[in-house]
Formats: C-alpha cells, structure tokens, sequence
C-alpha cells in the first residue's frame, strides 16, 4: 500500500518496505527453531516450539497439505460464522443512522511482544492487543505478512506470499459475524508465471489452493494486496484466475481487491471505484471479486463517483465499494475527511474501510506488561471506535483534526458516529462471562484455576455492544457510574465487568450493555451472577422490548454480597414477546449510594427444561511433546464432538487439585509451557467438555511421561 508524501511514517508504514523488501529463498522442509529463537520463547514465557503461524510461497502453496503442514492441526478455527441480527433503528445508540454503510478493517492482529516476525493463536503472557470492538466491523482481514516456516530468525527473513489470519482472531470474528479474511501480498521475491499457472483444462492449481486453505483453517476469503507491475499477460490470467476463484469457492467465500493494479499490469492507484478498476470487480458480466478496497486520496467528488459507477454495473455500493482510511497514519487526524462518506445531513454514499486500526495499543508508549498498565490502550480504543466520549450514543469531533495532534481524540467522530453497531445475538441461550481474551489469572465457576497470564482473543466472549453508554434515570448522561472490565476476579475466564461509583439519594444510573433478538417463550429465564457492594443501591436487569422500544421491563436482581451468587428471575410474562435489548441499573435509595463496587460475572437469559451436561470426553492423547530440560511444548489431541459442546477447558492434576491450562473450541491444542514442577516421571492432564450454559463432562485424562 501507498505512503502519502504528505504524512508522516508510522510504524506500521515502516515495515511495508521491509516486507516488500525481503529477501528471496524458498523453504524445502520445516527447520528446528533455533538457539536464539528458542531463548526469545523463554523469555516470552513459551515451552520450545509452540504453535507457530507463519507465510506461505506460491510454490508452498501450490503443494500444500494440512498432513504436511506441522503446525495446521494447531491453527484452525472451529467456530462457525454466526449469522447477525437485523438492524433496529430504535435501539440504536446513534438514532436515526443509516445500516447499510459496511466496515472492513485490515490490521494487525495480535500485537504482541516480536510481533513483526511472529504470530501465536495464543500464549502466556498477557501483553497481547485483543480487539474488544467486534459491534463495527463486517469484514476483519489479517495484515502483516509473515515470513516463511522455520526462517523467522534470519536477519531478513524471507516472507511468504500469503499469511493466514490468526485463528484466534478468526474465532472472536465468527462467535460475532465478522468475516475472518487472510492476506496476499505482492512482490515477493518470486516467479510470478508460476502463481497464475493455468493448466490444459482451465484450472489454477493455486486458486484450488487458497480454497482448500481456507477450508481448512476455517476462515472465509482473501483480502489481495497486489501491488507491483506485472505484465500485461499476467495480469490477465490473474484476472482470470480470481474469476475462476469466485465461481469455485463455497458460498459467502469473500474476496476484497486492494486498488493498485490496473487491468494491463500497472501499478495506478485510482483512489475512486471507476472503468479502470471496476473490471477487478465484475469483468465481462462475471464477477471477478466481491469488493474493493479504494485508496485513500479521495474527497467528495470521488466518493460520490464511485457510487454512482457502482449503480451504473447494478451493484451496490455499500456491498461493492470500501472507502480506505489510514488509521496507522494519521490516527485522529484523517486529513481525507469520512465525511465525504458521511456527508452531514445527506445520504451515506458507500462503506468504508480502516488500515492500522491496531495503532490504539502501540502508540501507548511504556510498559504494557500488565493490564493495568494497558488501560490507556483500551482508552484509546473506546475512542477509536465510540468517539471522543467513548460514548457511542454521543459521537462527533468537538473540533477540526490537527495534523499536529494525531493522537487528540477531539478531531475524530468516532466509528460509532458513521457505522451502525451490530449484533449476533439472535437466540436463545445467550451467555456471556465478558471475557475479553486476556487475563493475569483464570477462573472457573467463580474459583481461581489459573495463577499464570495468558492470552487468546479465541476464548473471548460475546461483549457488550454498547462501550459505555449510561445514562441517569432521566435519561442524561452520567458519569456517576464507571463501567470497566476488571482483570482482577473473574467468574468464569480472566475478567468480571465492573460498576463503580457512587449515587445519590434515589438517583439512579443505567448501563444499556447488549442489542439483541431473543424471543422469550414460556419457559424462558434470566440470571445474573454478581458480587461485591451496592450500598443501598438496588441491582436490576432491565429488558427492552421490540414492540414498545421506548419502555424498559426492570427485574430486581437479588442481594448482592461478598461472594458470587447467582440470581435467577421467570421471563415467562412476556412469552411471545422479542428482547430488543438489555441492560442494568443500580437504583440508590433515600440516603444515597457510596463506595459501589460491583462485579458481573455472568448474564445468561435461556429456556427453562433439561440442560444436559456434554458427555466425557474421548480419543485424548498427547501427540507429541517438545522438552526443554523441565519444560516442554505439549501437543494434545481428542475427539472434537461440536454438538453440545461450547468450549473444552485443559487442566494439569496437582497435589493440591488442579490448574487450569486452556481453553479451545477444537480437536486439539498445545500447552505451552508445562513445567514439570515437582511431578514425578509423569504428569497428569485432564479434559473437560463444557456446555453453553456451563455444564461440565466427566473429565477424560491422559499422562504425559518425562
């Protein structure tokens, strides 16, 4: 992608010389890591060779197998795309704002410690970026690039072709409807003839490829980034080829075209959707791709053009048509406006798109080892997408952007001001823990299980829609109550939401958290599971109706003490009726509310009736282990049963118990990394299954020997 002159380099922005820059040579066989690779992981807290995402060349690709691919059984995504709820207008935190616009972003997935040279589904530590914001975005691509298997440590390491997302990021992305999209980037140093290889019988054996790729690995299409000159012929049959790709890949397979390569194998970036570059899009009445990513220069005039020339091919615009904004570069400061997507009092004109959104965590300079310390990420993450306010019912800039102060949240709308928030919660049970995908310890059933950091984004719970929108009881915004995710006590995974703050007499404070469609049957119930102090203060589930959006149902929620309880209250009432949304509020009684401080650990609304726990579960083995004097790398594998189950967790038998080690939906996963800790010749791991609701399995054990 382009660097505009008029801007300043970003880090990100830095690394794409590097990438286009990187060395040739091909990998034959996957190589050990090495002795100095090995000593990163150790300092990183990583077992020797753990799971290791890494770029793909053409000639890889062309011959690649998950048998042979050492790492593939490691690095899918098993969680299927959830389908999303429809709009409705009146529970929307922006009234009034129009659903069609889209949003793709392309970024970094995790930024994590080593970063630009490699990639973990998961880890133990808990510096990891993990997106809390999956409300905004329809389509999630991975970008970065990702050198070849086992050349991670070379000084310039070649890069592949091709990088994979991240399976856990794939995970949080379909568990919210999000589209989960890999990366193609050219140049790489090598042959392209071979990449667009059309046989005898108009096949493109790469093509197959990609599909079986992403088949396996369980994400859903390709964001392709071509961007250096080809000739006229290539550049024909790699339209041919992405035409034969669109026509052979499963339905709702997604491919989004960067706008840099003309038609004859030029590099001309249009900045606008027109007869150069459309022809990517549907080319003699076929579909070629199934959208484009434009460039960024573009203004008003250009926006609208590109509408307009969508509507000319009988496509959609907000289907076809993404409007690129460089978030790594210019961050707060967008220098080409979103409101010529947005125009002020007019119609949206097309759907937009976001390079370098990760940029909220790596321009927090210091220490970010910790949760605490990344508080001013995740502050800047609610501005990025909730506005200045972080607020989304309550978007817009106060002021102009200033080139200057990139990083001043005053010059930037919000993402929340143009894009519609979404949902996929649509039917019963829904249950959420709120775990955001990173933690300093892990809990189960309200009990510390786990003493070590950790992150994986794929274990990541459905999070509220709304971050945060409160309100006092007359509807005001008010910052009486703070609402934050609290990494110190958990019921179930790293995290517990927390309510803090203080009221006054008979004031009232409400925390509007999730848009959904639940239709509630005769059966139905929620629950809350909550501890710590109200004061005086009254704990209540507050459920909107589709039918009267205007009026908020509240259920008192139970005494709230030092332990977690679980209160449950009878939705039947209302059988027939739709929860448009649902929120709590605390209620302070005559004298007021002070020192609140309390912890949600779990939210479920659910049907009444039998809730079977998942059945033990089978086929656990250790595959294989990688040991490291008294550590090692623990691959294990069982039988993957998806009916019924919602999570397997992992745990290691102890003298005292046992601790937890992980947590997957899949087959298989590795633990890394297990210390021998004082056991014997071997070392005792166990399995669970778990249900939607938290019902746990028998636990099927199998032994590692040291």
């Amino acid at each position: 992608m382009p660097v505009d002159a008029s801007g300043p380099l970003s880090r990100p922005l830095r690394r794409r010389g590097f990438l286009q820059a990187a060395g040739a040579g091909l990998l034959a066989t996957a190589l050990p890591a090495t002795a100095v690779h090995a000593q990163s992981l150790a300092a990183a807290g990583f077992g020797p060779e753990p799971p290791l995402m890494h770029g793909y060349s053409g000639p890889q690709i062309k011959a690649w197998r998950p048998e042979t691919d050492r790492h593939a059984r490691y690095l899918r995504s098993r969680v299927p795309l959830a389908a999303r709820i429809a709009p409705f207008e009146p529970t929307q935190a922006r009234r009034g704002l129009d659903p069609r616009p889209r949003l793709a972003v392309l970024a970094n997935d995790y930024v994590q410690p080593a970063w630009e040279t490699e990639g973990y589904p998961y880890g133990p530590v808990a510096e990891a970026y993990a997106l809390r914001f999956w409300q905004y975005p329809d389509v999630y691509a991975s970008w970065h690039g990702l050198p070849l298997d086992g050349r991670h440590t070379e000084p310039v390491p070649p890069y592949g072709l091709l990088n994979l997302p991240n399976p856990g990021y794939t995970d949080a992305a379909h568990r919210n409807g999000v589209l989960s999209l890999g990366c193609w980037f050219w140049p790489r140093p090598e042959n392209f003839a071979d990449i667009v290889e059309r046989t005898p019988q108009g096949t493109f054996p790469l093509a197959d490829q990609l599909i079986a790729m992403a088949q396996h690995f369980g994400f859903d299409g390709y964001f392709v980034n071509q961007e250096a000159t080809i000739t006229a012929a290539q550049a024909r049959l790699l339209l041919e080829m992405l035409g034969y790709l669109a026509r052979t890949a499963p339905p709702g397979f997604h491919l989004q075209w960067y706008d840099s390569l003309t038609v004859d194998g030029r590099i001309s970036y249009q900045n606008e959707f027109n007869q150069v570059n459309s022809p990517w899009i549907v080319n003699g009445g076929q579909r070629v791709n199934s959208s484009v990513f434009l460039n960024y220069w573009w203004n008003s005039a250009k926006i609208q053009a590109s509408a307009t020339h969508a509507r000319s091919l009988g496509l959609d615009p907000f289907e076809v048509v993404y409007a690129g904004s460089e978030i790594g570069m210019y961050r707060f400061a967008q220098p080409y406006d979103p409101r010529a997507i947005f125009p002020d009092g007019g119609a949206p004109r097309t759907s937009w798109a976001f390079l370098g959104s990760e940029m909220v965590w790596y321009t927090v300079d210091g220490d970010k080892s910790t949760l605490a310390r990344q508080a001013p990420a995740y502050a800047r993450e609610r501005q990025l997408w909730s506005g200045p306010a972080e607020d989304p019912s309550r978007t817009g800039r106060t002021r102009q952007p200033d080139s200057g102060r990139p990083l001043d949240p005053a010059g930037w709308d919000g993402t929340a001001h143009h894009i519609v928030e979404k949902s996929a919660i649509g039917r019963l049970p829904f249950v959420t823990r709120f775990c955001t995908g990173t933690g300093e310890r892990f809990f189960v059933d309200g009990v510390q299980a786990g003493d070590r950091p950790w992150f994986d984004i794929g274990v990541q719970d459905l999070l509220p829609t709304w971050q945060w929108w409160i309100r006092d009881g007359a509807g005001a915004p008010s910052t009486a109550i703070r609402a934050d995710y609290d990494h110190t006590v958990a019921y179930d995974g790293g995290n517990s939401l927390r309510l803090s703050g203080a009221l006054g007499p008979s004031a009232s404070a409400v925390v509007r958290l999730f848009k959904t469609r639940l239709p509630l049957t005769a059966s139905s119930t929620a629950s809350l599971v909550h501890r710590g102090s109200t004061g005086s203060a009254v704990l209540r589930l507050g459920l909107v109706f589709e039918d009267a959006p205007a009026d908020t149902v509240w259920l008192n929620s139970g005494a709230v003490g030092a332990g977690w309880s679980r209160w449950t209250g009878d939705l039947g009432a209302w059988a027939g009726r739709t929860v448009a949304a649902v929120h709590v509020s605390l209620l302070a009684g005559g004298s007021g509310a002070p020192g609140i401080a309390l912890h949600l650990g779990e939210l479920r609304i659910a049907d009444a009736g039998p809730d079977p726990a998942p059945g033990c579960p089978t086929g656990f083995a250790v595959e294989r282990a990688v040991r490291a004097g008294d550590a090692a790398s623990v691959y294990l594998t069982w039988d993957f049963v998806p009916d019924q189950v919602a999570r397997y967790d992992l745990f290691r038998r102890t003298s005292g118990g046992r601790r937890w080690l992980g947590r997957t939906y899949d087959g298989a996963y590795c633990v890394s990394p297990l210390d021998r800790a004082g056991d014997g010749a071997t070392t005792v791991l166990e399995l669970e299954a778990v249900s939607v609701t938290g019902r746990r399995s028998c636990s099927a054990t199998t032994e590692l020997t040291w």
